[in-house]
């Protein structure tokens, strides 16, 4: 049942995106207007500036734009470049206004070489496979002659996000599953699903301990995580430790796919090792993954 309260953030969040995509598009117009050294016409600073404050004011909770800067250390460039991927699939105006700002009708696209150019605060660092949007696959590189010249796109699980929808990455479809959390527990689970619950909210973020869960009963321990999980307001995904990756490179994508899975639908992962003889592959996934693990 989606409450008043929900719909009056989604509405309130919508507007401050809008409010926030407008004011990307006026750099946009004013960078194409002197590439060209043609007028612009345009709402004036002030009034884009006043529309956001007003926007910002109205939401009941944090956007999902600000929540999600504030996850993944964004800095304002990078916000700004996040938006303006994200303005090809939300304002028709972007394509042709990014083929204006690059003086090439077939670059109807963003870029890093645009970014730079247009938006203000720019710093190259921001471009790197290190840095937040190439690290956690906010932004995907599309082929091209050179990094800065290729194509850009927003990843789709964050677009959604964006608008005020969260799910599944596609990509851990298949690979990872939703397990419902009890409506009790036995005692002494119940009493280890509170323990977990305690651990987590005594420890920093980022320096999360994975929890072991001893015993031989599979349900008994995706009960107990679950349940701790739901406590504090999360989901938890269950991996099998048969399905972890043996080749490095797909086992650090399905690392940094599920971390951002706990950043943006706060979700936990329980890696289970049962019955399984080479444990090698989990092992280096929870050696390497940061984020509630068990």
């Amino acid at each position: 049942m989606i409450t008043a309260d929900a719909n009056n953030w989604a509405e309130a969040n919508q507007r401050y995106l809008m409010a926030r995509l407008a004011v990307v598009r006026a750099v946009l117009q004013r960078h194409a207007a002197r590439s060209q050294d043609t007028p612009v016409s345009q709402p004036s600073e002030r009034e884009l500036e006043d529309n956001l404050r007003q926007a910002k004011e109205a939401m009941p909770a944090p956007a999902a734009l600000d929540t999600l800067c504030a996850a993944f250390g964004l800095s304002p460039f990078e916000r700004d470049l996040l938006l303006l991927t994200a303005g090809m699939d939300l304002d028709s105006s972007f394509p042709s206004l990014c083929a204006s700002a690059q003086g090439q009708q077939q670059r109807a696209c963003p870029t890093f070489s645009l970014a730079l150019a247009a938006l203000p605060d720019a710093h190259w660092s921001a471009i790197t496979p290190a840095a937040p949007l190439r690290h956690w696959r906010l932004v995907e590189v599309g082929l091209g002659d050179t990094l800065t010249t290729s194509p850009l796109r927003i990843d789709e699980c964050v677009l959604h996000f964006l608008t005020g929808i969260s799910y599944l990455d596609e990509r851990l479809q298949g690979l990872v599953d939703l397990e419902p959390a009890p409506a009790d527990l036995p005692p002494s689970h119940h009493r280890s699903a509170e323990r977990i619950a305690g651990i987590w909210a005594q420890t920093a973020p980022g320096s999360l301990p994975v929890v072991h869960l001893a015993g031989d009963e599979i349900a008994g321990k995706r009960a107990v995580a679950a349940f701790a999980c739901a406590s504090t307001g999360m989901q938890l995904r269950v991996l099998r430790a048969a399905d972890v990756p043996s080749n490095a490179a797909e086992r650090e994508a399905l690392s940094r796919f599920c971390e951002r899975d706990g950043v943006l639908n706060r979700s936990a992962v329980l890696v289970e090792c049962d019955e399984v003889e080479n444990r090698r592959p989990a092992l280096s996934f929870l050696e390497h993954t940061r984020g509630f693990l068990l």
